[in-house]
């Protein structure tokens, strides 16, 4: 995709391309209207990424990663004539992710890029269903609520959306910091539900990247 994007542009522009390995710390969260989220998930991201710059100003990035991302939701458990006891349900995930991102340096001399773009993931879970007792949604009368685990298939399909940040360094290094939003409404992978709530993701991820070249 980058490739045919420099081979588009002008032929007399200095182009520049490097191909690197990229490592970092995601930290995922939850957005929804059927639970409160009790904590995000900080997790390892690895993967790959490309870099081509073209002149002094603009440049042009991909990459590929694997990360797990996820929140605790609170839950509750109902007692018989007792008040609700607090609980927490994890809904980890695995994800697949891509993002291409256009960085735009403010200055000649300065060693950062503004970056904005997007990204595209693939998710799956490997969640149980042994906490049947768990509720959400409700937190207040079990009529009203919902088991947590009738929520996992939530977790297993494609998210994607805006993402901005700033990317450090020349050279072979760059320092990357970037925030991630999800647009995609991960409640409309459950097949038995009819539209209405929303369960929308959310990071930040702070990573190195070394260049071969």
């Amino acid at each position: 995709m980058l490739l045919f994007l420099a081979g588009a542009l002008n032929a007399s522009a200095q182009i520049r391309y490097q191909l690197g390995f990229t490592a970092g710390l995601n930290y995922a969260s939850l957005r929804s209207d059927l639970f409160t989220t009790a904590s995000g998930r900080p997790a390892p991201a690895v993967g790959c990424a490309v870099a081509i710059g073209l002149g002094d100003y603009l440049e042009f990035n991909q990459e590929i990663v694997y990360t797990l991302k996820g929140a605790r939701a609170r839950a509750v458990y109902f007692l018989p004539e007792q008040k609700p006891e607090e609980h927490t349900y994890a809904y980890y995930y695995h994800s697949f992710e891509t993002g291409l991102y256009a960085g735009f340096r403010p200055g000649r001399r300065l060693p950062f890029f503004l970056q904005a773009g997007g990204f595209l993931g693939a998710n799956f879970h490997t969640l149980d269903r042994s906490q049947r007792e768990l509720m959400v949604d409700d937190y207040n009368t079990i009529n009203n609520a919902m088991r947590a685990v009738d929520l996992n298939d939530a977790f297993a399909g494609l998210d994607f959306g805006p993402a901005a940040g700033l990317a450090a360094g020349e050279g072979r290094v760059r320092a990357n910091l970037r925030y991630y939003l999800g647009v995609r409404n991960l409640y409309n992978y459950l097949d038995w539900v009819a539209a209405g709530p929303g369960i929308r993701t959310s990071s930040v991820r702070l990573s190195l990247t070394w260049f071969l070249y």
